[in-house]
């Protein structure tokens, strides 16, 4: 190679360097979804948590009603927490409190984003508002996924962790861009 071939390559591996940099070390650990996650998302919380259900029926239904769904809050409130008061050990008077907070905490939060409902989020919210007003309440917030390290070019775009390497593919997919 001649001097400009290498000056080219070294100022390529110093921007790809600099652009694998911008992941720093935050991209490995856990990692929220999509979108629901998100935000506007129930935090830690997972589906085994003695308040999952009351954060996610609430979540729902702020969600849903900043998203334009029709639907009556009031009345979903006051079924949820009949459900509540059937279940055995019940502290309804505790599940309503974290309902209502819930409830104007996410409220609050949506209502400050005017991109908010996009079509993956609003099919997401009908989903679960649909369940809910049909009378199940269990939880299902998305469960977080583990990301591995970004490596040297970066984080991203290249399929999920747990795709294995498939040169076949590779060369397939490649060979199917080109023309060829």
């Amino acid at each position: 190679m001649d001097r400009f071939a290498h000056a080219f390559v070294s100022v390529l591996l110093l921007a790809a360097a600099g652009l694998a940099s911008g992941c720093g070390g935050s991209a490995s650990g856990l990692l929220t979804g999509s979108t629901p996650a998100a935000a506007d998302g129930p935090g830690t919380l997972n589906n085994d948590d003695p308040a999952a259900r009351p954060v996610a029926v609430a979540w729902t239904s702020a969600r849903a009603q900043r998203c334009g769904f029709y639907f009556d809050p009031a009345k979903l409130r006051a079924s949820y927490l009949a459900y509540e008061s059937r279940q055995p050990g019940a502290d309804v008077a505790k599940a309503e409190k974290t309902y209502d907070s819930t409830f104007k905490s996410i409220r609050e939060r949506v209502a400050a984003n005017p991109d908010y409902c996009t079509d993956t989020k609003s099919a997401d919210i009908k989903k679960e508002l649909t369940r809910h007003l049909a009378g199940d309440f269990k939880p299902d917030f998305p469960k977080p996924k583990v990301a591995e390290s970004c490596g040297f070019f970066g984080c991203g775009g290249g399929g999920s962790s747990d795709d294995k390497w498939d040169t076949k593919k590779y060369w397939d997919d490649l060979s199917t861009r080109s023309g060829r």
